[in-house]
Formats: C-alpha cells, structure tokens, sequence
C-alpha cells in the first residue's frame, strides 16, 4: 500500500515522487513487467484489476518510407489496442 512518505515499500523524500514512480511506468524488475497501482483509501487490493497497461514499442529495421499512422495502428492493434505514435519518429 502505497502513502505519502512512502511509496509501497520504496522510500521516498515527497509525494511528488511517488508520483513520479507511479506515472513513469512501466517499470521492470528481473526482466518482468511490473505493475503498479495507488490504492484508494476505500479500494480492496483483491479486487484491482492488474491485467493491461500501456507502454511504447519501437519498430526496427522497418523499411524507410512505408512507417504510416495507418501502419503504426496496424501494428498497434496486432499486438494490443493502439494508443498514439510519435509522427516524429517516422522517417519519409
């Protein structure tokens, strides 16, 4: 359980950091994804559903020129629901 002096059993110095924690997931540990939630105060921890959260993947060696929103939604939706790509990143 997560409070304002500490987050989970992590240490911090202010609740801006377990903020920070929190939304700078995903985090690892051992190469598994881990999952983090702040429960509320009225909120059973048996009943938090832990299942989906959003992170970036990055396509390699893709070839130049056929990166499109439309193939990024492609490949989006292939390994799980497509959220945003950053057009910045696409090469033409």
């Amino acid at each position: 359980m997560f409070s304002y002096d500490h987050c989970g059993e992590f240490p911090v110095d202010a609740y801006v950091d377990c903020d920070k924690v929190v939304n700078g997931s995903p985090w690892t540990f051992n190469n598994h994804l881990l999952l983090l939630h702040v429960l509320k105060d009225d909120e059973d921890p048996l009943e938090v559903s832990l299942l989906y959260t959003t992170f970036w993947v990055q396509i390699q060696n893709f070839p130049t020129g056929m990166l499109s929103e439309a193939m990024a939604r492609q490949f989006g939706d292939f390994i799980g629901t497509f959220l945003d790509y950053d057009e910045k990143s696409v090469v033409a």
